[in-house]
């Protein structure tokens, strides 16, 4: 919603170029996991572009020469970070009733995140250095050289993490992205089918997808009342 004194113009602008990016990130996500059996074998760094979830990182480890595998991670994580924390500074409270609207009832056992970030902002956005951090950090008023100092040293972390448990498995990790290779048809079909039914089911309990720009604008600019 509009504040008032705020230039319509200027207002609507910061809601598209927050939409843009979060619905391409959320496209693309749905993309890498749907694809993840061929992309892990073929095509790794493609995979994590699309969706670098830890997941991904630990299977294609094996595969991806250590500079992409911290650079892609960091830095598609700090565009989309980002964009949440501009997202929470520029709409406030009403950008976090749209996610809770949005989330159904699969944002209820994070709600105390919210009610506590303002008295630990440093170790929540630590231990969950995602976008809902993001968001509250944003809305909070938190500076963003302390956000992203904290958000991004917690993601290096675990990148860290898994690639040296990875390595910890190199053969093993090897061997299983042979077998994927050879298989990868009927894995990527189920992974496609598992990704198709997880959107059915998100939007049978609430947790309702973004699927177009129109509908995220008409949404942040008419947050719902609760």
């Amino acid at each position: 919603m509009t504040e008032p004194g705020t230039d319509p113009s200027r207002h609507r602008g910061r809601i598209t170029a927050v939409a843009i990016p979060i619905v391409a990130f959320t496209i693309s996500g749905y993309v890498g996991n749907a694809l993840a059996p061929t992309l892990a074998h073929d095509a790794p760094i493609v995979l994590l572009l699309l969706n670098p979830r830890l997941r991904w990182l630990f299977l294609t480890s094996a595969k991806v020469d250590t500079l992409w595998f911290f650079l892609i991670p960091l830095v598609r994580g700090s565009v989309l970070l980002t964009v949440y924390f501009l997202l929470g500074r520029w709409f406030g409270d009403g950008a976090l009733r749209w996610l809770e609207a949005r989330s159904g009832n699969a944002m209820r056992p994070l709600l105390w995140i919210e009610r506590k970030f303002h008295r630990a902002r440093v170790p929540i956005t630590f231990f969950f250095p995602g976008t809902i951090a993001a968001m509250l950090a944003g809305a909070d008023g938190m500076s963003a050289p302390l956000f992203f100092g904290v958000a991004l040293s917690s993601i290096a972390l675990r990148v860290w993490a898994v690639r040296s448990l990875a390595d910890l498995f190199r053969g093993t990790m090897l061997q299983v992205l042979d077998w994927v290779g050879a298989n990868q048809l009927w894995l990527t079909l189920a992974s496609v089918g598992s990704v198709i039914a997880w959107v059915a089911w998100s939007n049978r309990h609430g947790i309702e997808p973004i699927e177009n720009i129109d509908d995220f604008i008409d949404d942040v600019d008419h947050p719902p009342v609760s």
